[in-house]
């Protein structure tokens, strides 16, 4: 058996990279247009170790003025903690990857070259459940992020769903 097929297998044959179950959120016009925070994932049934999270511009953003982005979470029955520090997304163009480094203090990473995006190890976050969310600093009036997370259950009734 090949190294690959072995991965493969370490998750069941679910997720080729092993790095958990994957949750995908088709992102919407309507996430960007608006200030505040924007939904994107739910944590419910337990803890859950977060092994990444990336955003990726599938339409262009078209910027109004300074708009910024970043992810929270509101635990179920708690305050608001920041996942990182704000990033601006200004006119960033399709295929543009966002991805947090785990460290709350550090802005969100901006892929150096379009379509490429740093997804490290260290990124890893023991998340409690809650909401994760994404706060729209400054409104736009294009653009998409599609994000995707990927997730393993520290409890046996822990799950993430797309909001």
């Amino acid at each position: 058996m090949g190294l690959g097929a072995m991965v493969k297998g370490l998750a069941g044959g679910g997720n080729p990279a092993a790095l958990g179950d994957r949750v995908y959120r088709a992102g919407l016009a309507a996430d960007l247009t608006g200030l505040g925070t924007v939904n994107l994932f739910q944590i419910s049934g337990g803890d859950v170790l977060l092994a990444g999270i990336y955003g990726k511009v599938t339409t262009q953003i078209g910027a109004v003025g300074a708009t910024t982005i970043q992810l929270d979470l509101v635990p179920t029955g708690g305050a608001s903690g920041v996942l990182c520090v704000a990033v601006a997304i200004n006119t960033d163009v399709v295929n543009t990857i966002y991805t947090i480094t785990g460290d709350v203090a550090v802005g969100m990473d901006v892929g150096a070259s379009i379509g490429v995006g740093h997804y490290q190890e260290t990124n890893t976050m023991v998340l409690v459940p809650g909401i994760i969310g994404m706060i729209v600093a400054v409104s736009v009036n294009t653009g998409v992020i599609d994000w995707t997370l990927h997730y393993v259950p520290l409890d046996t009734d822990s799950k993430v769903n797309p909001l």
